[in-house]
């Protein structure tokens, strides 16, 4: 290669600098731009899947339910425990006195729904009612001890049936054949910030019939229930969840049904 070749090389790198701080920095902006944009969208997008497959859950419950009451007279494991209509999710007692499967937990010892997944919304971040955490330990605790928790799912189930902190069911029992309009499961209504930390706008209802839907949180929400506060749980509150001393019934659970 002659002199002159080299020189004209030479002048050819100098005409093609590499990218300047600047334009790198420009460069990062609009990467940075765009995954700004795309967040909102794959976000939305993983909510639709969430819902869809919470709302699929809710049907399998709902068949649960069905095949359930075919095998005990009509009778259903709905309810609440003690007092408070708010607890109505628990599947197995267990503390450091007592440890026994309660309420909605007859369905899976059963076997009527064993894809422990199907009792959980995916949506929910709070391990309290996340499939199989330290806070939420799936299988069951059996033996009674000081670090025993109770079991929980991820869905409420329609109150007015007591369930005891002793282990007795309800008597009488509910009866599905009284209940197919009714919402029986839905995504926890124990106040307002365990919708809005799921959903946002709205929960899945699972009704007697089988069937499950989508119900917009202003078709539902009373002013009572309305102020209710994260952890804020007891008996003063069950008329803002379902009120049958009145006629026809109030509350947030009769607002579901479909009447």
């Amino acid at each position: 290669m002659n002199q002159k070749t080299q020189i004209s090389m030479r002048g050819r790198d100098s005409d093609h600098p590499g990218f300047t701080l600047v334009e790198l920095l420009v460069v990062i902006g609009i990467i940075a731009v765009l995954i700004g944009l795309l967040f909102p969208v794959i976000s939305k997008a993983r909510e639709a899947s969430h819902r869809s497959a919470c709302l699929s859950n809710l049907r399998q419950l709902g068949q649960a339910f069905i095949m359930y009451a075919n095998l005990s007279h009509d009778h259903v494991p709905l309810g609440h425990i003690a007092d408070e209509y708010q607890w109505d999710y628990t599947v197995n007692y267990a503390t450091s006195s007592a440890a026994f499967v309660t309420h909605i937990g007859v369905l899976r010892d059963a076997h009527l729904l064993d894809a422990p997944q199907a009792f959980f919304c995916p949506s929910e971040t709070d391990p309290q009612w996340q499939f199989a955490t330290d806070a939420n330990p799936w299988p069951f605790v059996t033996v009674p001890s000081a670090a025993a928790h109770h079991t929980r799912i991820g869905y409420g189930t329609r109150p007015g049936w007591s369930w005891t902190q002793s282990g007795k069911w309800p008597d009488p029992m509910p009866k599905l054949v009284k209940l197919k309009s009714k919402a029986i499961t839905a995504d926890l209504l124990i106040g307002p910030t365990y919708v809005k930390a799921r959903h946002k706008t709205g929960v899945n209802v699972g009704y007697g019939d089988g069937s499950a839907h989508w119900v917009n949180l202003s078709d539902f929400e009373n002013p009572d229930w309305d102020t209710i506060k994260y952890d804020d749980f007891g008996p003063e509150h069950d008329d803002s969840l379902l009120n049958q001393k009145v006629t026809p019934p109030t509350g947030v659970w009769a607002a579901l049904d479909r009447n």
